[in-house]
């Protein structure tokens, strides 16, 4: 049996070639004015998932250039304290020099001894600096020490002036390690006690008590004495540039390392560009053709739907 095409079956029918026609060209016209291929899954499923999967590589890349950022920060601030101790070393040993001379008085040594304690308050409190208000020579303790030790380096008085610098008891050595990469981490921190007291307090190569030697020997006046921390001074200085250096070395790894993600992000931009973006010249080309096929449909219905209820009579 045939079956009979009436008048509405093709308004119908006609109606929707229409329309699709008409929502194709509204896509493709979307697709050029928002410069974006892709606005809803439904318009490239795959094209959506390698999206989606290249936006979050993307996020990971900016994520790892904010840590180095903020490594690179941390570290020259470091190595720039550490500017600053050697400084004041270099004043200390001058000091010592000019103090070890035999014809140096008794007051003049007295003198120095005063130089020399305002020197050792300057140097606890360079040991105790803040990057962000945590401190950056005391490990993963960066907040604070105990109660009674509230900072990496601590000052035992006796009476106004400073007898001994202990550490706080939970530990100035651990490391603060940041993500740079896909599980690739660098250590941005210097341990406190390799730089100020490697061998522990009061021990061989504290720093602190080198210069408080120096003080009491000042004070002394004590020549001999003063000459053989001259030595001392010099090896505290050895060991701060030391450190110093390897701070430097930090950070210009850090900085290669963020040269080579600024290239990997570019590049996964590009990636993400050729997924998401809108080809203008190819999808004006596939307007016009849409364009032609709606016209078309138009022109064909007219032809078909002209008939008047005299053509059936």
């Amino acid at each position: 049996m045939v079956e009979r095409i009436t008048n509405f079956m093709m308004v119908d029918r006609s109606l929707r070639y229409i329309n699709k026609n008409m929502g194709a060209m509204q896509k493709t016209q979307q697709q050029i004015s928002s410069g974006k291929m892709i606005h809803a899954p439904s318009d490239d499923p795959i094209g959506t998932i390698n999206s989606m999967s290249m936006r979050n590589e993307i996020r990971k890349v900016k994520q790892y250039q904010d840590n180095i950022t903020h490594a690179i920060g941390f570290l020259e601030h470091s190595s720039s304290v550490l500017t600053q101790v050697e400084d004041i070393l270099l004043q200390i040993k001058t000091i010592s020099e000019n103090a070890a001379s035999e014809v140096t008085t008794s007051a003049e040594r007295n003198a120095f001894a005063f130089q020399v304690d305002q020197l050792l308050q300057e140097i606890v409190q360079a040991a105790n600096s803040k990057f962000g208000g945590k401190f950056i020579f005391g490990g993963t303790e960066t907040l604070s020490g105990t109660q009674s030790n509230s900072a990496p380096f601590n000052a035992q008085m006796s009476g106004s002036t400073i007898a001994h610098v202990i550490q706080n008891p939970d530990g100035i050595n651990g490391q603060i390690q940041t993500l740079v990469g896909d599980g690739k981490s660098i250590v941005i921190n210097l341990a406190g006690d390799a730089i100020f007291q490697p061998n522990g307090s009061g021990l061989t190569n504290d720093l602190f008590q080198t210069v408080i030697d120096l003080r009491e020997n000042l004070l002394a006046n004590d020549g001999n004495s003063i000459r053989e921390k001259i030595t001392e001074v010099n090896n505290e200085f050895d060991g701060i540039v030391g450190q110093n250096t390897l701070a430097g070395a930090k950070v210009n790894r850090m900085q290669l390392i963020s040269d080579q993600l600024d290239d990997l992000y570019v590049i996964e931009k590009e990636s993400l560009s050729q997924i998401e973006d809108t080809d203008v010249a190819e999808a004006i080309m596939k307007l016009n053709t849409q364009e032609v096929a709606l016209q078309a449909t138009l022109q064909t219905s007219s032809r078909i739907l002209q008939h008047s209820l005299l053509d059936y009579i």
